[in-house]
């Protein structure tokens, strides 16, 4: 039987996680997981099997001629103090060599225990070149440059990774909420403008969190939105039953396009600061309180009496907030005719804001990034660590009755809706 190199092991790993393999992750590692943990304990895993491979010169179980006689012969576990903790790595050992393998990366990480964060950011925001990573080895770790080859073989296995999970197939996740948000990010260099980030996660019909999508894009673009819901779509993403976001007209004007039959949820909280910002300063606490009262209504009708005669009592006074309120009414309280356990959850795009959020805060650091690739890579890699603390949704028997029922209400899309 043919033993799995331990690099493969911990793409599996990382692999069921983007699959929403799992919702929350207990681990006995240290907490420099995600990011600096998982991902780094991967690229450095690779990194020393690809020296393997370089000092044998074939790869694994690979016949025929042989630049340099001898044979693998299992792993021997190596453990790394860095300031984060131990940091495990599993070394290959070759037999029958006229000489001994010592990796490299393996030795200078023995001699040098805090450098590792400012070696596996410095690889994102570099770009992931092969030239400038063999460099940065170089900087980080003293003269001993890494191979092109071994370099190559690092960089390439990063950019399939990252090139995979943004291609890969997602028609096997049973999708029920489905949350988009964009932010800004400054991701080219030689120009002061900001590009736009547009994310995607769901959250599936046994409740795990899976995080779907990342690209550039202006949040506020149609076409934008429009091409980032299509990707999905085309990967095999099944019709969401509820939608959260919040008002960007692109954004919303695409869901419609893409799926018309979804229900549609506005997020709260983007949707209380545009009332708020449209009234006069010492009417603003008060009116909060009203609108809340409407919103956090025992029942979507219950919701929309509320919200009815609130805009009735004030439309004259205070016309702008009162139309915006009037204006997605519906949307804002839909999330009242899902499951009560999952109206905390449903109702705004918090969680991906935050999320987000994270990803800004680790990233903000980095003034400007070389490539466009270099910011998604980043971005993608902080998303992952972050999204790793999210909990699932309680699903019951009950709970999945009633997004059934939901689900059969929508009205099927006519011949002529669907050719359009």
């Amino acid at each position: 039987m043919k033993r799995v190199p331990p690099s493969v092991q911990l793409k599996a790993e990382i692999d069921s996680t983007l699959q929403g393999g799992e919702a929350t992750v207990e681990s006995a590692e240290p907490p420099m997981v995600g990011f600096v943990g998982r991902l780094a304990r991967y690229m450095l895993q690779v990194a020393i099997e690809a020296e393997a491979t370089a000092f044998l010169g074939r790869e694994h179980y690979r016949r025929g001629a042989r630049q340099r006689v001898g044979w693998r012969n299992g792993y021997e576990p190596k453990h790394v103090q860095t300031e984060a903790g131990l940091l495990e790595l599993a070394v290959p050992q070759l037999r029958g060599t006229e000489e001994p393998f010592q990796p490299r990366v393996a030795e200078r990480l023995q001699t040098r225990t805090a450098d590792l964060e400012s070696l596996v950011r410095g690889m994102y925001v570099r770009g992931l070149s092969t030239q400038d990573v063999s460099a940065l080895f170089t900087e980080t770790f003293g003269g001993s440059r890494l191979s092109k080859s071994t370099v190559s073989r690092v960089t390439q296995q990063l950019n399939q990774d990252f090139d995979t999970w943004r291609r890969r197939d997602l028609s096997e996740l049973p999708i029920v909420y489905l949350f988009l948000d964009g932010q800004y990010h400054a991701a080219r260099q030689g120009t002061n403008e900001k590009e736009g980030v547009l994310s995607a996660y769901a959250l599936l019909e046994d409740g795990r969190p899976v995080l779907l999508h990342l690209d550039l894009g202006p949040r506020e673009s149609y076409d934008a939105w429009l091409s980032f819901l299509q990707d999905l779509v085309a990967r095999g993403l099944r019709d969401p039953l509820l939608v959260v976001m919040d008002g960007a007209p692109g954004l919303v004007k695409a869901v419609k396009r893409v799926w018309p039959r979804a229900y549609r949820q506005r997020c709260l909280a983007h949707k209380m600061r545009n009332i708020i910002a449209k009234l006069p300063r010492l009417m603003q606490a008060k009116m909060k309180d009203l609108v809340t009262q409407v919103f956090q209504a025992p029942s979507y009708a219950a919701a929309l009496k509320r919200g009815r005669d609130l805009i009735a009592k004030f439309k004259d006074r205070y016309p702008a907030a009162m139309e915006c309120l009037e204006r997605d009414l519906e949307e804002c309280v839909i999330y009242l005719r899902f499951p009560e356990v999952h109206h905390r959850r449903i109702r705004t795009t918090n969680r991906l804001e935050r999320l987000n959020g994270e990803s800004r805060r680790r990233t903000k650091v980095i003034p400007r990034f070389p490539t466009e690739r270099s910011c998604l890579t980043l971005l993608y890699a902080s998303l992952m660590a972050a999204s790793k603390l999210w909990r699932g949704i309680p699903m019951t028997a009950a709970t999945l009755r009633h997004l059934a029922q939901l689900r059969a209400e929508i009205t099927p899309m006519t011949k002529e809706e669907a050719v359009a």
